[in-house]
């Protein structure tokens, strides 16, 4: 039997099937700071302190040591799987727009994961040294950017690495909108001041305002410390490590004859890590889940 299905689709495409509306993943790429991979494992450098220049004096004597604190965590990757069924049945009976769905469905829980990975690194190592990280808001305001840039402000006392210090927030859709309300955020267009490095899917959902880049998220993506409430953070590139050096987006589609009816299975895979390096790049917002936008 032949391994690939190509061959029994259709070659012309007028309708697609209808996907129950679902997250497409890959919004958090190019968020965090890469690692160097060696085999299963990556390493992301850290350096706690800065480096300072000495004056001359004209002497001879020994050169003053800094001490940057330059240190490394090292992680090991986890490796992930989706995968789907598809009968023989069905496949023989099946057009082009059918094949496309169920690659597009592998394709956009791969995507979901990638971001996953890293938003669950930030959650845990916000939960690992809450102590350490500020919080703004207590849950029962509405978001206005005076929480945002009353975040990024607690950061910046720390200075700022420029385009290495670059800063992102994911956001839910409400809260999108609801900082829609004020004049701040009409006068700057979606994607505009967003950077190239970012795919055209990421930068529809995107929005620089005032250094600060936010990201337009699904309800999924954030926690709820209450009922009423949602939780997100805010972080300097640099304060997180994620590598996903085994991505397969699309997905392989095999026979498997040693089951009743020769059914194909579809799977693709993604292999990655990120984890939290510095508390000072980070912090967390809480705030209120609004039921509708108010007019402000």
């Amino acid at each position: 039997m032949s391994t690939t299905v190509s061959a029994w689709f259709k070659e012309m495409v007028k309708d697609r099937v209808t996907i129950d509306l679902q997250a497409h993943g890959g919004l958090l790429d190019s968020t965090m700071m890469s690692g160097d991979v060696m085999a299963n494992t990556v390493r992301f450098p850290i350096a706690s302190g800065q480096s300072t220049v000495y004056k001359l004096t004209g002497g001879i004597e020994a050169v003053p040591v800094n001490d940057p604190g330059l240190s490394t965590v090292t992680l090991t990757m986890e490796d992930f799987e989706a995968v789907e069924w598809w009968r023989t049945q069905d496949a023989y009976k099946a057009g082009a727009s059918e094949k496309d769905t169920l690659l597009q469905l592998i394709t956009k829980a791969i995507r979901r994961k990638r971001d996953g990975i890293k938003f669950d690194a930030v959650k845990a190592f916000y939960d690992a040294n809450s102590g350490a990280i500020p919080t703004i808001g207590t849950g029962v305001e509405v978001p206005a950017p005076a929480h945002f840039e009353t975040a990024i402000a607690l950061m910046e006392q720390y200075g700022d690495d420029g385009e290495d210090g670059m800063v992102f927030c994911p956001v839910p859709s409400l809260w999108m909108a609801q900082l829609e309300m004020y004049s701040l955020w009409n006068n700057t267009q979606w994607g505009a001041g967003v950077s190239e490095v970012f795919n055209k899917t990421q930068r529809l959902r995107m929005k620089n305002v005032r250094g600060i880049t936010f990201i337009k998220c699904p309800d999924t993506y954030f926690r709820l410390p209450a009922a009423g409430q949602w939780e997100t953070f805010m972080w300097r590139k640099q304060a997180f490590g994620a590598e996903t050096p085994f991505n397969k987006e699309n997905a392989d589609v095999h026979p498997q004859p040693q089951l009743q009816g020769t059914p194909w299975l579809a799977k693709a895979s993604i292999s990655g890590a990120a984890v939290g390096l510095l508390t000072k790049g980070i912090r967390r917002i809480h705030l209120v889940k609004p039921t509708a936008v108010v007019a402000v």
